[in-house]
């Protein structure tokens, strides 16, 4: 019997699996896709060997054990019932604590059986007794930590709307909270210069104390600025005591540094958390993101990966730019919201991007609160319309293969997605059946691919020529 709440989609070949409850979104490959659709057609596992043996060419007795052995694994993580595991593969007790943790209908077998669940899971003889003296009190409190953790990990930032207060905590401990408490004593002046930016559909204005502070951000969000107007969405207090510095998110202290060469990373953190909670969307990916006027290019990669490098160099190769970090997916038609503050630049970045942006030596540099060195580059071109959205053509994941020819291979639907899920940085909202088939029908029709390049200048040629941008 399968999960109530368990679902396939099938993606060319392969097959794209979620469960609601647990809100799990797991790639299944192509032996895996079948059997669940076999499950589905309700047959028996016997009927699903025979299949499985005529469909891949196998003997019998393999089938068989395949079979065996991914039904008993879902069995044992929940997603079906009822199939009995005598003729499954034997798994060892790490095997059966992992399931035990993220699957409670099975901590409940447990705390009524352990000699039965530990059959039930097809359990190696030899760790049955290691087994069935755990604790199940202790095996629920550990579950109950992992899903907080996942739950950290999954939204990654408060729904919109959150009257949640973000502080910035100092080395020595003391926070933003606690040096506005000191404010009296540290004597901070008050702002005396204003600017407006806007980033997605908020609009702030940003009150600098002195000229001094100004100078330090400006660059950073200058291309955002728009005129002024008498009500902004959020108001950015800065204030100063010395090498003290404070944000105020409308009156709320939020953030605090020490150093001139530290504002300008908080102030441009600060624009962007805020603009982009106040933003209804799908969910968020870490990748950078420019467009060729008509779609959408994403480039996905991991902190430090060179998505930043790339970026810069199509932006300054006829690409509009959207973002060096994120890509913003809407809500309804999972096009793309530019988000496009200042590109990040790291030290090491510097040489290869100079041809591409000669004045980036020349740029100030910045300290960062995780203590990297960064310059803020204003991207070329005309900015993107920020009112509208841009449809997705390309997500190409690129990797650098020194000694090897530049190469475009073709990735399978699922296995982007399985990839993409891996940058995703947060999914406001639960997932559910719909929204994952909304998922599914999105990624259908996006291009993907896997790009092996020597150098940058063969990643901007070969991404020019895909996406269509004449030399």
């Amino acid at each position: 019997m399968i999960d109530s709440d368990a679902r396939l989609f099938v993606l060319d070949e392969q097959g794209l699996f979620f469960s609601e409850s647990r809100q799990e979104l797991h790639t299944f490959n192509t032996p895996a896709t079948f059997i669940w659709c076999c499950l589905e057609e309700n047959l028996d596992p016997a009927e699903i060997a025979a299949a499985y043996e005529r469909t891949f060419a196998v003997s019998g007795v393999e089938a068989e054990a395949h079979v065996a052995g991914m039904l008993s694994q879902w069995q044992g993580l929940g997603y079906i019932s009822g199939f009995d595991p005598s003729r499954a593969p034997r798994i060892e007790l790490t095997t059966a604590l992992g399931r035990l943790l993220s699957t409670p209908a099975l901590r409940v077998a447990f705390a009524a059986s352990p000699a039965e669940t530990a059959r039930a899971l097809a359990l190696r003889a030899d760790h049955v007794a290691a087994f069935v003296a755990l604790d199940p009190e202790s095996l629920e409190r550990q579950s109950e930590m992992l899903r907080a953790r996942h739950s950290e990990l999954r939204l990654g930032s408060p729904p919109t709307g959150s009257d949640t207060v973000f502080v910035s905590v100092l080395s020595s401990g003391r926070s933003a909270l606690e040096v506005a408490t000191e404010s009296r004593l540290l004597k901070f002046s008050a702002p005396s210069l204003a600017c407006h930016y806007r980033l997605l559909d908020t609009v702030f204005r940003v009150r600098f104390a002195s000229l001094v502070q100004g100078d330090a951000v400006q660059p950073a969000l200058a291309h955002l600025a728009v005129e002024e107007t008498k009500r902004p969405d959020v108001v950015l207090e800065l204030l100063e005591a010395g090498e003290d510095h404070l944000i105020l998110e409308d009156i709320v202290p939020v953030e605090h540094c020490s150093g001139l060469d530290r504002l300008a990373p908080l102030v441009k953190g600060t624009v962007r958390r805020l603009a982009v909670n106040r933003h209804r969307h799908f969910l968020q990916l870490h990748a950078g993101v420019v467009s060729n006027g008509e779609r959408c290019l994403i480039l996905p990669g991991a902190p430090g990966s060179g998505k930043t490098t790339l970026t810069a160099a199509l932006s300054a190769a006829g690409f509009q730019y959207f973002s060096d970090e994120f890509a913003l997916l809407e809500e309804n038609t999972l096009e793309l919201r530019p988000v496009p503050l200042s590109l990040t630049v790291k030290p090491g970045a510097i040489d290869v991007l100079t041809a591409y942006y000669p004045e980036l030596s020349g740029l100030p540099a910045h300290l960062r609160e995780d203590m990297q060195i960064v310059r803020y580059l204003r991207p070329r071109g005309a900015l993107p319309d920020p009112d509208r959205s841009c449809p997705v053509g390309w997500i190409v994941f690129p990797r650098y293969a020194p000694g090897a020819a530049p190469a475009l291979r073709a990735l399978g639907k699922a296995d982007t997605l399985h990839r993409l899920m891996r940058e995703c940085l947060a999914v406001p909202e639960p997932l559910d059946g719909s929204r994952v088939q909304s998922l599914v029908n999105w990624i259908r029709q996006v291009n993907c691919f896997e790009l092996s390049v020597r150098s940058l200048a063969e990643a901007v040629d070969v991404l020019r020529d895909l996406c269509g941008i004449s030399p």
